[in-house]
C-alpha cells in the first residue's frame, strides 16, 4: 500500500503488539474515550468555521509565500520522551477511570508499562505521508482525517493521498498556532502524545468495529461526537487543498 494514513505496515504492527487480540475491548473504550477530555480540549479548533478559516488562510501561504497568520511563529515539532508518553496514558486512564473501569483495563492492557509502543504506532501510521511523526500538527490532522474516513465510510486507503495528508496539517498548523494555551514547548508536546494516543485508539476501534460489523453504529457515535463539538463532517471534503465544504 503506498498512499494515506492507513497502511499495510500500521496493521501488521498492532497485529504483532497484540492489539488485534483484545479488539472488543477498543470499541467500548473509543466509545467513552470520545466523550472524554480531548474534545471538549479542541471545541474552538473543531469547529467548522475554524477548520475552514485555516483552509483559506493555508491557501494564501501557498500563494503569497508568506504567513497569513501566526502560524509557524509557534514551533510545533517536539520531541517525546518515554515520561510523557508514560504520562499519556496515565492520564487518560485517569480521566476514564470514574466513568469505565473496563476501559480503562483495555487501555492499560494495550499501551500500560511493558505494552505496545502507541507512539511508534503513530510513526507507522504517517510513515507514507511524509509528514514528520511527533509534530502536533501532524497529529491533530492524522485525529481529523480518521474521523473524516470513518464518517464517510472510506473503504481503501488509497483514497487519501500524501498531497491530502499534507494538505490537511497545513490547515492544522495554521489552527493550532492560534490557539494560546500552545504557547510552551511542553503545552505542545503534550497536546502532541495526547492526539497521538487518541488517533491510534480511534483506528484500533475503527478496525475492530469493521470486523464485528458493528461499523455502522461506530460511525455514527463518531459523527455525533464531532458534530456536538462544532465539526460536521458530513458536510466537508478533503482534497489535495485540504479539508474544505462540499
Amino acid at each position: 500500500m503506498k498512499n494515506g494514513w492507513f497502511t499495510t505496515s500500521l496493521i501488521l504492527a498492532l497485529s504483532v503488539c497484540g492489539l488485534a487480540a483484545r479488539a472488543q475491548q477498543s470499541v467500548d473504550l473509543i466509545m467513552d474515550n470520545l466523550t472524554s477530555s480531548v474534545l471538549a480540549q479542541t471545541t474552538a479548533l473543531l469547529n467548522s468555521n475554524a477548520v475552514m478559516a485555516a483552509s483559506r488562510n493555508a491557501a494564501a501561504e501557498r500563494r503569497t509565500g508568506r504567513d497569513s497568520t501566526t502560524a509557524r511563529r509557534v514551533n510545533l515539532a517536539y520531541s517525546p520522551t518515554i515520561a510523557l508518553q508514560q504520562q499519556t496514558v496515565r492520564d487518560l486512564s485517569q480521566q476514564l477511570q470514574a466513568r469505565s473501569p473496563a476501559a480503562v483495563q483495555a487501555l492499560n492492557n494495550a499501551f500500560g508499562p511493558g505494552k505496545a509502543d502507541y507512539s511508534q504506532l503513530f510513526r507507522e501510521m504517517v510513515k507514507q505521508s511524509g509528514l514528520p511523526a511527533d509534530n502536533a500538527a501532524t497529529a491533530f490532522a492524522a485525529y481529523i482525517e480518521l474521523a473524516y474516513a470513518i464518517v464517510h465510510d472510506v473503504q481503501h486507503e488509497r483514497a487519501s493521498t500524501p498531497a491530502m495528508d499534507q494538505a490537511l496539517q497545513r490547515q492544522m498548523t495554521t489552527l493550532l498556532s492560534q490557539n494560546d494555551k500552545l504557547s510552551s514547548p511542553s503545552t505542545v508536546a503534550k497536546f502532541g502524545e495526547t492526539i497521538k494516543l487518541q488517533a491510534i485508539l480511534l483506528y484500533v476501534s475503527w478496525q475492530d468495529a469493521r470486523k464485528s460489523e458493528q461499523a455502522s453504529q461506530f460511525r455514527s457515535v463518531v459523527a455525533q461526537q464531532f458534530r456536538k463539538q462544532g465539526l460536521d463532517l458530513s458536510l466537508v471534503k478533503l482534497t489535495a487543498q485540504g479539508m474544505s465544504r462540499k
